[in-house]
């Protein structure tokens, strides 16, 4: 299972509309294949940037079959209007990680 964070800076006076925008297009990755779960949520410290972590079953899931889809053109296109910057994406193994051979 690997965990996709992406961080977005949305103004605040964009992001009803950015937060309604996602809700319509939302059921484009809950369709996907490989997807399992994902929560969005503003962060604390900056209200302005706004992180959405989609599980996976893997990672091919996502940057293999949904990155290249229409599907995900469709998302990403309908929340692009709210960005101010760029996006950041990161992948991580939802295994437990080994620090220095210990598990």
């Amino acid at each position: 299972m690997v965990i996709e964070i992406a961080r977005f800076h949305v103004a605040p006076e964009q992001q009803k509309g950015f937060f309604d925008a996602f809700a319509e297009v939302k059921a484009y990755v809950e369709q996907a294949e490989g997807y399992q779960s994902h929560i969005i949520s503003q962060e604390i410290e900056d209200p302005s940037r706004i992180s959405l972590l989609v599980q996976w079953r893997s990672y091919e899931d996502h940057v293999e079959l949904f990155e290249p889809s229409a599907a995900h053109e469709t998302f990403i296109n309908a929340l692009v209007p709210f960005f101010t910057g760029e996006v950041e994406v990161f992948h991580f193994n939802a295994e437990p990680a080994s620090i220095g051979g210990a598990k």
